[in-house]
């Protein structure tokens, strides 16, 4: 599948960080009047520097101000709210690909209907949308942001209903202020005014005695917080729990699959690994081995620009050639009536002449006809071709193996290893028990199919794994040597099964229990001797590591320290690569089409880079300039070769220390997640469960564990900087304001003042500066922690996430919450900043008072944060701003070529959840902080999530596609970040009880004090125990759901062959009849094609054609055993077998998605013949067949998988295309060039009417 980085959300999060940049320090969006916020917010940013030299901050002062005021002050922003809302209620029914993409534009699984034409019952039905449709249709990060909001009204609400009533007038009855219509006076500061009337301050000294209504209310809203946790985290559990034991979760790898880091190196075979973990119920599936494929990457990588530049330079030189051509034949066409005497054409005659034009061009891009050359590929891009590759896989492992048993003559008593390996290497065919084969081997991931008998009666009594007649959760064939394995380079040439249950241990004598080796009486540091030898692996693996011990390769003390240096490993050999195209291809082509229309001169170019380093730039007058066409030929071909060669030669690169080892039952992969697999400390450890193919982040797997120990160093340092710092850069930026001042303290700028209408220019740029720079500079935070959590070495996109979301939340609570309240700490210089802390923070009365005297103050400033940002951030979610800006202006301007446009259009916006739920666990952290001190802001904190819940709910079901899917891991992690809010509270509680005097200037609330700081300590055990009770469940599986588990997947996979219309016995005798036909007709599999979006017409008119998968001879028996299934391996030469490799395109299954597809073209006409919506596979859509077989290559490194790119360039009426795939045809038979399915409009604008020609289907089926 074409390849497309997702868009970040920024219409949401992104709207709401620019917002934001009114609200930092320096920024303040603290105007009291609407018509002149831009010059208060000028100003303010003008007096930063003198802000730091004050014990004010900027959002102190808005502490006192009126409540006419506050209401003028947001005027702006519900204006915004208002008119996006409007335009959001006028467009969302006319631009579905904006605002309703989801209804259509995703595979049919995630597809929403239509929400209501009418504006209010949308509303209603974005409100009553089932929460567990939201789970299968956005998954569960989706899920759990929306019950992160929910949570945080539910918080809210009885805060409004309870302490809201109580403590209003506590605080303004009998107060010290009763004027809340006017702002304070700045010079008296003893005056109480406006909005803090309402709040803690205004309680006179002879009233005290108030303040125990706060501190009671303070711990029900403590206890109400942490309850409320214990049964989200409860709920969350539940909720996590089901969706990982559904039927569909557990068909994926995914489910079963673990990578495990830190292996030694003697266990680093697919062997050992296999040998040491078939322990744990069912035994290891797949082995993965992780190799250092940086160097491969790399070239996919420069493979990828150098085919985006070859196909843009194609597109341009065939637009540039046709707009030549019509301009000539426009000046031909003037000449012509002006000879004969006619008037110019009017504009109704070009408008009909265009018209006919763009028909034409349009018929021909849907027709999908057109061209290609170079489609040698041998990665598959359809189900049914991943589905032939792998069984071929199996059938040359089976007759590899097949010639040793006959060799060997084992005889059936027990598994051999060659009947063990065509079934997929099943270690643990046998119970733990050891005394009887397991029922069935028919699915895969711990999903388990129904047995003949079981279609008609579901038993209710189902074996654990591992037990007499328990469903084994494999199937043959899954298991041979995956190319990345030592299986596949080296293969054992005996295995044998000893110990229980299938557990393979080695034979062995008794003098290999102890070790031999004498411990002297000086070394201290080792165990007496006569200890047990140190465990090594198993089968094979054990004889060749124990007899290479004493015959390691001697290494001189400097190559030992050079292997462990970077960028200084060993030499490695120069690989020749046969020619990739024609040297003596001549490359003026005198007699090229484009000649025709074109000079040389006219040609696309470009400098190449400096040094020959691909990611420095050209210099002009410095670096080569090359033609862009024929330089890019020969690297795509140079590069499509060596690429497809190392594809061909993975035992080329070393092996890693790491591997991905996928499990028959997803409870044993739990199972080993949480056990201690090797006996050294921080060997074979971490270990990371849940991990999509996709979601790995393939560039960090070279990564050694000490390179990430020094990058995380560097990373934490960097990222602790970022957070406490970044005041400073954002102060830098506030002296662009102070225009007028520099100009005259600073001669250099004086030529500014030789020209009055420059310095204005200078002024006026100087005065949007500011602004702009601190909007980027919030933008850029997640984006630059995104780029650090790569740096870490972060291994899979959720550990970025997780990265992103703790660091995030860290630099909002210090930025917009701390620096804000207490700008005099986080001073404008690094020395002031180290002078702060060693004043400020040498005992706990200076910190308890810092917080009291600042943080109250600027309550006021956070009403305003909240509901502005509630307002612009909801509306601006709704109306997508940031998506029609890219739609209607950055599109046209910069996507030229038809892979562009198709990208532009089937690429949904996709959510980073790292930088989502940060911002609104600060905004709770706020809210819960003054819930007491100031109450009003509750009914401020309803409003935000309130409109927050619904904007965003709205963008989930409707806007929004969630390709990546942490699990809801990130939702426990918000959850814990949001005590952080309450940790506050009660520490600015406990110094402003502190502080509080009476009439008679005694501190009547000491004991006040007191019982907050035993709230807080309660709160901080609370906590504690909170994690340490939920945090075992919060990522793996307890015991207890496997049984339960196993029955819904009967359940699923009875409702899946009603659905596909699957009878086993119809299917059995298809198996038998194709297997005749293959023998009697090979040839009607020799043209077979996959399936794909193109070819659906061409499939109901084709005849009956079978997948070309060879047949398997017959390579053993398995017993039959009380009419149960157990294989039949035997029967009838291999058809069992066969069956198991069999993707016949007039099966049920196959024919059902051919007709989906067809409905969903049918539907999908007005978007050019479903460019994505007529794909829909999801693996519950194919057969155990087809998973097993595309789970084979699930976790092969990317760089493996890599397809050769197709060179889409547009089909023209000058035959200027078909010539440039002819010569490009005869220069190399490595590249892939095709004009199918596209065309130029009568602009000469490229159009499309299909997917692109290396479209994959693979690609979309989530593994």
């Amino acid at each position: 599948m074409e390849k497309v980085q997702p868009r970040l959300v920024l219409s949401s999060v992104g709207m709401m960080l620019l917002g934001s940049a009114w609200l930092l320090p320096s920024q303040a969006m603290a105007a009291s009047n609407p018509a002149s916020i831009d010059t208060r917010l000028l100003d303010m940013l003008s007096r930063r520097q003198d802000s730091n030299n004050s014990d004010e901050s900027k959002a102190q002062t808005k502490s006192g101000i009126g409540i006419v005021t506050f209401i003028t002050s947001i005027a702006a922003a519900l204006v915004i709210f208002g008119i996006q809302i409007s335009v959001f209620a006028l467009l969302r029914n006319k631009l579905a690909r904006i605002f309703k993409p989801k209804t259509y534009l995703v595979p049919e699984r995630e597809r929403t209907e239509p929400p209501p034409n009418n504006f209010f019952a949308m509303i209603r039905t974005v409100i009553n949308f089932n929460d567990r449709e939201i789970i299968k249709k956005c998954g569960l990060d989706a899920y759990f942001f929306l019950r992160y909001l929910k949570t945080l009204l539910i918080i809210f609400v009885p805060i409004c209903g309870v302490v809201l009533p109580i403590l209003i007038p506590l605080n303004y009855v009998g107060g010290i202020g009763k004027r809340l219509d006017i702002s304070a006076d700045k010079d008296d500061k003893s005056t109480v005014t406006g909005l803090d009337t309402l709040a803690w301050a205004n309680i006179r000294p002879e009233n005290t005695g108030r303040y125990a209504a706060h501190l009671i209310l303070a711990i029900l809203v403590i206890i109400w917080v942490c309850a409320l946790f214990f049964f989200e985290l409860k709920a969350y559990i539940k909720v996590r729990q089901d969706y990982l034991t559904s039927a569909e979760h557990r068909l994926r790898a995914s489910a079963t699959t673990v990578l495990i880091n830190s292996i030694p190196k003697k266990w680093l075979s697919e062997e050992a690994l296999r040998g040491l973990l078939d322990v744990f119920p069912g035994g290891v599936r797949n082995v993965w081995l992780n190799r250092d494929m940086t160097k491969l990457l790399d070239k996919v990588n420069l493979r990828e620009s150098i085919h985006a530049s070859l196909e843009n330079a194609e597109t341009e030189l065939i637009k540039t050639a046709k707009k030549a051509q019509l301009k000539q034949q426009r000046k031909d066409e003037r000449i012509e009536r002006k000879k004969m005497k006619l008037k110019a054409l009017t504009k109704e005659e070009k408008a009909a002449r265009s018209a006919k034009r763009d028909e034409e061009a349009k018929a021909l891009a849907n027709s999908g006809e057109g061209i290609d050359a170079g489609d040698k590929d041998e990665i598959p891009h359809t189900v049914t071709a991943g589905v032939q590759e792998s069984a071929m896989e199996i059938e040359d492992l089976t007759h590899h193996d097949h010639d040793k048993e006959h060799a060997m003559q084992s005889t059936l008593a027990g598994l051999t290893k060659t009947t063990s390996r065509v079934a997929g290497e099943l270690k643990n065919v046998a119970s733990k028990s050891g005394k009887e084969i397991e029922d069935s081997i028919g699915t895969t991931n711990g999903f388990v199919p129904l047995s003949p008998q079981g279609k008609k009666s579901l038993s209710l009594s189902v074996n654990r794994p591992g037990t007499l007649g328990s469903h084994a959760t494999h199937s043959p064939g899954g298991s041979i040597g995956s190319a990345t394995s030592t299986s596949a380079i080296r293969k054992p040439d005996n295995l044998e099964d000893h110990g229980f249950g299938g557990n393979t241990v080695r034979k062995a004598d008794d003098e290999d229990f102890i070790d031999s080796s004498r411990t002297r009486f000086w070394q201290f540091w080792k165990p007496p001797s006569g200890g047990y030898a140190s465990p090594v692996p198993q089968g094979p693996e054990a004889e060749d590591y124990m007899s290479a011990g004493s015959q390691k390769e001697d290494k001189s003390f400097w190559q030992t320290v050079k292997g462990f240096i970077p960028f200084m490993g060993e030499n490695e050999e120069e690989i020749d690569y046969p020619e990739a195209f024609d040297p003596e291809y001549d490359i003026e082509e005198e007699d090229a089409e484009w000649r025709k229309y074109l000079k040389k001169k006219h040609r696309p170019t470009h400098h190449l880079p400096l040094f020959g380093v691909n990611w420095m730039f050209g210099v002009p007058g410095i670096t080569k300039k090359v033609d862009t066409i024929y330089y890019c030929r020969k690297e795509l071909a140079r590069l499509n070769l060596e690429i497809e060669e190392d594809q061909k030669h993975p035992e080329r690169y070393p092996l890693m220390n790491s591997a991905f080892v996928q499990f028959n039952h997803q409870v044993a992969a739990h199972m080993a997640c949480q056990s201690a697999v090797h006996h050294i400390p921080r060997q074979m450890a971490p270990k990371i469960i849940e991990i999509s193919p996709r979601d790995v982040v393939w560039d960090n797997m070279a990564i050694s564990w000490w390179g990430e120990g020094v990058r995380a160093f560097i990373v934490i340092g960097i990222v602790c900087t970022m957070a406490f710092l970044w005041a400073i850069p954002v102060a830098w930026t506030a002296a662009l304001s102070q225009l007028d001042r520099l100009i005259q303290e600073n001669s250099w700028l004086g030529w500014l003042k030789a020209n009055h209408n420059v310095e204005n220019l200078a002024k006026a740029i100087a005065g949007v500066l500011p602004a702009a720079f601190l909007a980027l500079l919030l933008v850029l935070v997640p984006l630059i922690l995104n780029f650090l959590a790569g740096i870490r070495g972060a291994k899979t996109g959720t550990q970025k996430a997780e990265f992103v979301q703790f660091f995030y939340f860290v630099f909002l609570f210090i930025q917009v919450f701390l620096v804000v309240s207490i700008a005099s700490f986080f001073a404008a210089s690094l020395d002031r900043f180290i002078d702060n802390i060693k004043d400020n923070l040498a005992s706990v009365d200076k910190v308890l008072k810092l917080l009291a005297n600042n943080l109250p103050k600027a309550a006021n400033y956070f009403f305003s944060y909240m509901i502005l940002q509630a307002l612009t951030t909801s509306s601006g979610t709704l109306l997508q701003i940031v998506s029609l800006l890219f739609w209607f202006v950055i599109g046209p301007m910069f996507d030229s070529t038809a892979r562009n446009k198709w990208a532009r259009n089937t690429n949904l916006n996709n959510v980073q959840w790292g930088a989502f739920f940060p911002v609104y666990s600060n905004f709770a952290c706020i809210a819960i902080f003054y819930s007491i001190i100031s109450p009003l802001i509750s009914i401020f904190a309803v409003v935000t999530f309130g409109l927050l819940w619904l904007a965003q709910r709205y963008a989930m079901i409707y806007v929004y596609r969630m390709e990546h899917d942490t699990g809801g891991v990130l939702y426990p992690r918000a959850i814990n970040q949001t005590f952080t809010g309450l940790y506050f509270m009660q520490l600015c509680m406990a110094g402003l009880f502190i502080l509080v005097k009476d009439e008679h200037d005694n501190r009547p609330c000491i004991p006040h004090a007191v019982i907050m700081f035993v709230v807080l300590i309660l709160t901080l055990i609370y906590q504690y125990l909170l994690n340490r009770s939920f945090s075992p469940l919060f990522r793996y599986l307890p015991i207890t759901f496997e049984d339960e588990a196993v029955l819904r997947d009967e359940a699923f996979q009875r409702a899946q062959d009603s659905r596909m219309a699957l009878d086993e016995a119809d299917e059995l005798d298809n198996i038998k009849e194709s297997h005749s036909v293959r023998e009697k007709s090979p040839s009607l599999m020799e043209n077979e094609q996959g399936i794909e979006l193109g070819t659906l017409e061409k499939d109901n008119r084709r005849p009956t054609g079978l997948l070309s998968i060879n047949p398997m001879k017959q390579v053993g028996t398995w017993a039959m055993e009380g009419g149960k299934q157990v294989g039949g391996w035997a029967k009838d030469g291999g058809n069992q077998l066969l069956r198991l490799t069999l993707a016949d395109r007039n099966s049920h299954a196959a024919q059902y998605r051919r007709q989906q597809r067809k409905k969903d073209l049918e539907a999908q006409r007005a978007m050019g013949n479903a460019l994505f919506g007529g794909f829909h596979d999801e693996i519950e859509d194919l057969t155990t067949d087809e998973r097993d077989m595309l789970t084979r290559h699930a976790f092969l490194h990317y760089a493996l998988r890599a397809r050769r790119p197709a060179v889409w360039i547009p089909r023209d009426d000058l035959g200027i295309s078909e010539d440039e795939i002819k010569r490009t045809r005869e220069f190399s038979k490595h590249i892939w060039i095709s004009d199918e399915g596209t065309a130029l409009d009568s602009k000469v604008r490229v159009i499309y009417g299909k997917h692109p020609p290396d479209f994959s289907e693979v690609d979309l089926i989530n593994l």
